[in-house]
């Protein structure tokens, strides 16, 4: 890029300084030489093409993070305050995580890993907030219901029902969510009854304009102490956290 620029900086003073300061525009002759310069330069150097475009990409998500985290301080009370929402962790942690994610995204089952590993590692000192985002179909959906049902049975039956969820592959039809539910010592019966209360949906349609409002296009989606990660990128979310905790 900067070559590219040093070219159109040297043809436009060598031409532009045959021309009165009132007039600082090419006449049609200068122009054809200049662009014979820059098409020279091009074919002579066509990486700078692929340069270009880089920079293009660069510039354009650096716009769009900056418009990401306008719309995280808009939105910050939806984000961290909204009651309904699943926790774990410390009740005043140093490092709050969010995540948007869906119970169906294999990468959210990967994310997983890092998200025990770090509840394990450091406990009260950093807490998570779930923010169910059902994006991936029908059974989904029914995952996110069924597991916002049981956090009305206690916080900690719902971390055990959301593990066995985000950690089982395949298919989550109602009979498996059901296994899993009872496994993780939960009344299916009141869960059921619970998936039909409005509210639950109401719920995961105010996270589902909340995360269009953040621009979340896929799960999982991670803010760590207000840093965004989008991905299961480890590296960037140890990195994150580690500032977060001031490691």
């Amino acid at each position: 890029m900067l070559r590219l620029f040093a070219i159109f900086t040297a043809a436009t003073i060598m031409f532009g300084c045959q021309q009165a300061p009132a007039d600082a525009q090419l006449n049609d002759r200068s122009r054809e030489e200049v662009g014979e310069i820059v098409r020279t330069y091009i074919l002579e150097h066509p990486e700078i093409i692929e340069e270009a475009l880089i920079e293009l990409q660069r510039r354009a998500q650096a716009r769009e993070m900056e418009n990401v985290y306008a719309a995280i301080d808009r939105n910050a009370a939806a984000l961290y305050g909204d009651e309904r929402d699943p926790r774990f962790g410390g009740a005043a942690p140093e490092v709050t995580i969010i995540e948007f994610m869906d119970y169906k995204c294999s990468y959210c089952r990967v994310a997983n890993q890092w998200v025990t590993d770090v509840n394990e590692r450091y406990g009260d000192r950093v807490q998570f907030i779930f923010k169910e985002y059902p994006i991936l179909g029908p059974e989904s959906l029914e995952a996110s219901r069924a597991a916002l049902a049981a956090l009305r049975q206690g916080p900690e039956v719902y971390e055990l029902f959301h593990r066995s969820m985000i950690n089982a592959s395949g298919p989550l039809p109602a009979t498996r969510i059901d296994q899993l539910a009872a496994l993780a010592g939960i009344d299916v019966a009141r869960m059921r009854a619970d998936m039909e209360d409005e509210a639950i949906m109401a719920h995961i349609l105010d996270v589902r304009s909340l995360g269009q409002a953040l621009d979340v296009s896929g799960t999982p989606f991670f803010i760590v102490d207000g840093v965004v990660v989008a991905g299961a990128n480890e590296l960037a979310l140890e990195a994150a956290l580690q500032t977060g905790l001031g490691g």
